[in-house]
């Protein structure tokens, strides 16, 4: 009994430590969103258009863009929550940047994004004339359509949108077909990126507090015991290295080939023949991919606890569900049972318990989300290397990206059950669709 006394007393210390350590970080979380202003994300957004002009000769000068104009244009204003925000200018004539001329390829156009003040300055010597021409104003609302405009961060998970500071500007050049044919630009002071890669890495922090407090009466099991104490071999660890560049090769899959985002599994389901024809042949042990019956019954409401708390940190309280039946409950499926699981064998079930076995789960956990921040760096240098030069893609690739697969590492670690690990990233996955 006094034991039990003593172990009560230590649960409730340990619970008010996390909770006041969560309440800190929430209210330092706060002050940054509060004093620097955009460093928070928000969903993505469209445009709406309303009128197509005509310009006459123009030359105008903003920071380090410079546009010479001499046969006039047409300019396509771009509104949000009735403000302008962004333009599409097509005119032939000289673009420039920091007084040197983008030749090769030759500009037909710019997108470009900055307050409306700074609108107001930029159109203070052109007299704008409403176009009448149907075909011009068709091919303009084509050539917005197919427009990236400020880059979505996160994109195939929790879609997130960073909007300029004010008086920053936002642009990228454009081909006679309107598409992007430069790296887009983004001129802002960097306190508010810093202040965007602190915010976000706070936010991780407090949903691995909060996993804490609500698994703190978590204990390993024998089983997980014997399984850390037991070293790997070293064809299992070299074999992790393999297994990486399969699942690289699976997430550049939908790209190269074109075929529907699901089919990155391909190279997952690579991974778990190969390493299962390995083990029939006795060349690795492989155990139980975290699926043990002791283990299988525990985990799902962590699971979609953590899932939660990622969505209303990064998108806030969802209005209403959009629930489209059979395709939203296809669509989760989908992203639990085949993306989220397959991913979680290859990643929690093999890559981190091998590197866990060999270094201690701490120490696999980390270098498991090193190598999952460098496989989405890879396929984001592969598929989309333009964003590369945009500064907050580096949001994504520094703090979301390994922040999730430790939260996750983390999730595998407290339930010990696989199935837990997919249904969080299948939630992931899924949640942005499933809410407004």
């Amino acid at each position: 009994m006094p034991f039990r006394r003593n172990s009560g007393h230590n649960y409730l210390v340990s619970l008010v430590i996390l909770l006041i350590i969560v309440v800190v970080l929430a209210a330092i979380a706060f002050l940054l969103a509060f004093y620097l202003p955009g460093t928070l994300a928000r969903a993505p957004f469209s445009y709406e258009i309303k009128e197509l002009y005509n310009f006459e000769p123009w030359t105008f000068k903003w920071l380090d863009l410079e546009l010479s104009c001499p046969e006039g244009g047409v300019i396509l204003p771009l509104y949000r929550q009735e403000k302008q925000e962004a333009a599409i200018i097509f005119a032939d004539g000289e673009y420039k940047i920091s007084g040197e001329p983008f030749l090769e390829p030759k500009p037909a156009g710019i997108f470009i994004v900055t307050s409306e003040k700074s609108f107001e300055k930029i159109r203070d010597h052109v007299i704008l004339v409403p176009s009448e021409d149907p075909e011009t104003r068709l091919k303009m609302k084509q050539i917005y359509e197919q427009q990236m405009g400020l880059p979505v961060i996160w994109q195939n998970v929790i879609p997130l949108t960073f909007v300029p500071a004010i008086d920053a500007t936002y642009y990228y050049f454009l081909s006679d077909e309107g598409k992007a044919i430069s790296p887009p630009v983004l001129n802002e002071p960097p306190g508010k990126l810093y202040g965007s890669l602190a915010l976000y890495s706070i936010f991780i922090l407090i949903v691995l507090l909060m996993m804490t407090v609500f698994s703190l009466d978590h204990h390993p099991s024998r089983y997980w015991k014997t399984l850390y104490q037991t070293r790997p071999g070293n064809t299992a660890l070299g074999l992790t290295a393999v297994i990486t560049l399969l699942t690289l090769g699976g997430e550049l899959l939908p790209f190269f080939s074109g075929w529907p985002e699901y089919s990155l599994v391909c190279g997952y389901l690579a991974a778990i023949v190969l390493l299962i024809i390995l083990a029939y042949y006795k060349i690795i042990h492989l155990w139980d991919f975290g699926i043990s019956g002791e283990s299988l019954r525990q985990g799902y409401f962590l699971a979609i606890a953590t899932a939660l708390m990622f969505m209303f940190i990064t998108r806030g309280i969802p209005q209403q569900l959009s629930f489209k039946g059979i395709p939203s409950v296809a669509g989760l499926i989908v992203s639990i049972l085949i993306i989220g699981l397959a991913r979680e064998l290859v990643w929690r079930g093999y890559i981190q318990t091998v590197l866990g076995r060999q270094w201690g789960t701490t120490t696999g956990l980390l270098l498991t989300a090193v190598l999952a921040g460098l496989v989405h760096f890879g396929t984001v240098a592969l598929s989309s290397p333009e964003l590369l030069s945009y500064p907050y893609i580096l949001v994504e690739l520094l703090i979301l990206t390994p922040g999730s697969a430790i939260v996750l590492g983390y999730l595998y670690l407290r339930t010990e059950n696989i199935l837990s690990c997919a249904l969080l990233h299948g939630l992931l996955l899924s949640l942005s669709s499933l809410t407004i």
